[in-house]
């Protein structure tokens, strides 16, 4: 299975297990997301996003981000541009919604 999902603390939670977010592991998340509900992606073993749908849900901040890699959390935030990146550093910052990652600017030199 590409994904785990896990309800806690009225929270839900993917695991992504697989290396690779692309189209068909978000549109089985998608499918599963539900509005108004906390949403957060555990990214510890991602390291590549092929996928637009998931750029477009997180613009549209439907899910948080935690446990994020450097190399993707730049990759992100270069694509976002001027958007906020809504990312943790673990669960337990995006449970109690602290220690967010916001305001990352990168630029190319």
């Amino acid at each position: 299975m590409d994904f785990s999902k896990k309800f806690l603390n009225g929270e839900v939670i993917y695991n992504i297990n697989s290396e690779i977010i692309d189209e068909k592991i978000m549109n089985n998340i998608i499918k599963t997301i539900k509005p108004n509900i906390k949403t957060g992606l555990n990214m510890k073993n991602v390291k590549s996003i092929t996928s637009v749908n998931f750029i477009k849900y997180l613009l549209e901040d439907r899910f948080k981000l935690f446990n994020i890699q450097s190399e993707l959390l730049a990759y992100i935030s270069l694509v976002l541009k001027d958007n906020f990146l809504k990312s943790f550093m673990n669960y337990e910052d995006f449970s109690s919604n602290k220690r967010e990652l916001i305001k990352r600017k990168f630029i190319i030199i």
